[in-house]
């Protein structure tokens, strides 16, 4: 005879946000908002585990992620200082500088004197980092492909132009 319980089925994300909303319905909030909101905090949390394990097998940390992106959105290849890469990242300066010394002896990026000002240093994406960057994107593409197989075109449309409504909304918000 075992004194041990059997094991609960783990309950689904579904079963789980269903379970939160009705804490927070019955605490006072009001239940479309937070079923919206609920789901999309869990849907962001998933994808976040998934493109941290990415990450790790690719060998990149989320804050050289953070290096590549922007360096992969800046205009036609511009290159951008450290101090601005610290602040699109959200890191000190300091800790900026290890970060991009250990990604150029990885060949992810190149940093040069800037050529009119020479006490500073614009980086940009190496040939190599772009290629990284090209590869994470294109994985991460199939995996929410996957995640919108649910949806139809059109769904998948509305439901973009709603969440940008959301974004837009939050940008005009004091928060």
């Amino acid at each position: 005879m075992s004194l041990m319980s059997p094991a609960k089925p783990k309950r689904s994300e579904t079963d789980e946000v269903r379970r939160a909303v009705a804490a927070f319905v019955a605490a006072g909030a009001d239940e479309s908002v937070q079923r919206v909101i609920t789901t999309v905090h869990r849907v962001s949390r998933r994808l976040d585990q998934w493109y941290d394990r990415q990450l790790a097998d690719l060998g990149v940390t989320a804050g050289e992620w953070a290096v590549l992106g922007e360096l992969a959105r800046s205009e036609a290849g511009t290159a951008c200082t450290p101090t601005q890469l610290a602040l699109a990242a959200n890191v000190a300066p300091s800790s900026m500088t290890h970060r991009l010394d250990r990604m150029v002896e990885r060949n992810l990026i190149s940093r040069e004197a800037d050529p009119n000002n020479r006490t500073r240093v614009l980086v940009r994406l190496s040939d190599a980092g772009w290629k990284l960057y090209a590869h994470a994107i294109q994985d991460a593409n199939l995996v929410e492909s996957d995640v919108m197989a649910g949806l139809s075109g059109q769904q998948v449309d509305e439901l973009a132009s709603l969440l940008e409504r959301v974004l837009a909304g939050l940008d005009q918000a004091v928060i």
